[in-house]
């Protein structure tokens, strides 16, 4: 049999290492666009969107982002209103901003002073340290006798209502 003249079984695979940086797409004022943050998702690629002009608008996902872009809550936006209509208060998603890309803009002052974006953290603050279990990891106690296991036991509450320090050898 002839040689294959295009290649072999994996004659595509280094082809596809190009690098590019994505285009920050930035808001036409000439075309009605405006940034917005997603409330709330109604279901059939319907969205209930605070826009940063600050209006409250109905946004409907554009078709060629149906089934490709997933956009959830608390997401930024840039919508398209809709001029056609009597009602100003329905336009169409036409970009969903990655976090990189929203602090990005956020930096440029693209949007107003008074708003806030919420970054995602993979840390959560459970607030203040005294409702938190602490453990001492000091000099090791002789728990040997049962009197002192029983008085352990008692003073897990203190009276002030704050957790007792619990010694992790006592366990």
């Amino acid at each position: 049999m002839p040689p294959n003249k295009k290649g072999g079984k994996k004659f595509k695979k280094g082809k596809k290492n190009t690098s590019f940086t994505k285009a920050l797409i930035y808001k036409d004022p000439k075309e009605d666009q405006e940034y917005a943050k997603v409330v709330r998702a109604q279901g059939a690629g319907r969205f209930e969107l605070q826009c940063f002009d600050g209006q409250d608008r109905l946004g409907i996902i554009a078709g060629n982002m149906r089934r490709k872009v997933w956009i959830n809550k608390d997401d930024i936006v840039l919508v398209s209103r809709w001029d056609f209509t009597t009602e100003g208060n329905k336009c169409s998603i036409i970009h969903r901003y990655g976090q990189d890309e929203v602090k990005k803009l956020q930096k440029e002052g693209e949007f107003p002073e008074n708003t806030q974006i919420e970054t995602e953290s993979e840390f959560v603050d459970y607030g203040d340290d005294e409702d938190m279990m602490q453990f001492s990891y000091g000099e090791p106690s002789d728990s040997s006798s049962s009197e002192d296991d029983d008085k352990d036991d008692d003073d897990d509450d203190d009276d002030d209502g704050k957790q007792a320090v619990i010694d992790i050898n006592d366990i």
